[in-house]
C-alpha cells in the first residue's frame, strides 16, 4: 500500500485536533492581532542575535553528531549541515516521522547503517532530554531554592533515561535474540536490526570521553536555545529575567515531549509556554501572544537553515 493510500492513524488525527484547539485557544487568548503585530515589529538588532544563537545551537548539534559517531565517520563540518536538516525535518514532518530523517542522512552520506543512524538518534534525544532535565532543575533551584521538590524530582527525573534508553534496548534485544528463530523472517529482519542498534549503542558508550563530549555539546545547545529565547522576546520589548526566560522555556520544551501534536509542535509547546509564564506573574494575554510569536520565528529560521543546508547537499550524498 503506498502511503498516500495508507489510512490516518489514530495518533495523527488526535494530534492534529489538539493541535487545532491549542493553536486556535493560544490566538483567541492572545489575540490574532497582537500575535501578528509581535512577529512582524520586532527590533532587527535583537532579532539577528536571536538568528546567530539559533545557528550557533545547530553548530553544537553537528559537534554532537560527530562526537557520537566513530572518529573520522562524519567532519564536524559536515555534520552541521546534517543537524539543520534532521532538525527541519523533525519539525515539520507530520507525527514526528521527521525524526527518522537523521538515520537516514548518516547513510546517506556516511559508510554507517540504518541501524547505527537509530543508534545516533537514540543517544542524541536521550542527551537532549538529560540536558533539558538538567537546566529545568537549575532553574527551579535559582527561582525557589528546595522549596520546589515535587517539580525539582521531576525535572532530574529526566536524567534517568541516560541509563533507561541504553538498558531497554539491550533488554529487548536480548528478548528478540533469545525467540526469533521461532518467528518468521520479518521477525527475524527486526531482530537484526534492533541487534545492529544495540551493537552499535555500545560502541558509542565505549568512547566515554566522546560522550561526555556530546553531553556538554547538548547543555550548550540548550542554552544558546534559551539566549535566542531571551532575544526572540526582547526583539518583541519585552526584556524579562533570564531565569524566568529559562524556567518557562525550559516547561515548554518539556511539553513537547507529550507525543500529541502533528507538526513542529504547534499547540502543546505554546500550552506549555502560556501555563508556565502565567504562574511566574505574566497576563495570560502576553504570555499567550508571546509563546505563539516566539515560535513562529523559530520555525521560520529552522526552515531557512534547513533549506541553506540542504542546497549544500550534493544530489548524490557526498561520503565524509
Amino acid at each position: 500500500m503506498t502511503a498516500a493510500r495508507r489510512p490516518l492513524r489514530w495518533h495523527s488525527v488526535l494530534g492534529a485536533v489538539v493541535a487545532f484547539v491549542l493553536v486556535g485557544a493560544t490566538l483567541w487568548v492572545g489575540g490574532i492581532g497582537r500575535v501578528f503585530d509581535l512577529v512582524t515589529q520586532v527590533h532587527p538588532i535583537e532579532l539577528a542575535a536571536a538568528a546567530t544563537a539559533a545557528g550557533f545551537s545547530l553548530v553544537l548539534r553537528g559537534f554532537r553528531l560527530s562526537l557520537l559517531l566513530p572518529p573520522g565517520t562524519l567532519r564536524p563540518q559536515r555534520a552541521v549541515p546534517v543537524a539543520a536538516v534532521a532538525q527541519a525535518a523533525a519539525l515539520f514532518i507530520p507525527a514526528r516521522f521527521g525524526e527518522l530523517a537523521l538515520p537516514w542522512l548518516i547513510r546517506r552520506d556516511t559508510d554507517r547503517d540504518g541501524a547505527s543512524g537509530l543508534a545516533v538518534l537514540l543517544a542524541a534525544r536521550t542527551l537532549d532530554t538529560a540536558a533539558l532535565g538538567g537546566w529545568a532543575a537549575l532553574a527551579i533551584i535559582q527561582r525557589h531554592g528546595m522549596a520546589a521538590p515535587f517539580a525539582l524530582t521531576a525535572a532530574l527525573g529526566l536524567l534517568l533515561p541516560l541509563v533507561a534508553v541504553p538498558a531497554a534496548v539491550a533488554a529487548m534485544d536480548r528478548f528478540m535474540r533469545a525467540r526469533s528463530e521461532r518467528w518468521g523472517d520479518r521477525a527475524r529482519l527486526w531482530a537484526d536490526r534492533l541487534h545492529r542498534t544495540n551493537l552499535a549503542l555500545e560502541e558509542v558508550k565505549q568512547k566515554p570521553w566522546r560522550l561526555i563530549g556530546a553531553a556538554a555539546a547538548s547543555i550548550g545547545s540548550w542554552a544558546l536555545q534559551w539566549t535566542l529565547t531571551w532575544y526572540l522576546l526582547a526583539a518583541m520589548g519585552f526584556r524579562w529575567p533570564a531565569w524566568d526566560v529559562v524556567t518557562g522555556s525550559a516547561v515548554a520544551s518539556l511539553s513537547n515531549l507529550l507525543p500529541l501534536n502533528l507538526v513542529a509542535n504547534l499547540g502543546t509547546l505554546e500550552a506549555g509556554w502560556t501555563a508556565a509564564f502565567t504562574a511566574m506573574g505574566i497576563t495570560l494575554e502576553t504570555a499567550a501572544a508571546t509563546g505563539l510569536a516566539c515560535h513562529v520565528w523559530a520555525l521560520v529560521f529552522a526552515a531557512a537553515f534547513g533549506a541553506v543546508a540542504w542546497l549544500s547537499f550534493s544530489p548524490a550524498g557526498a561520503k565524509s
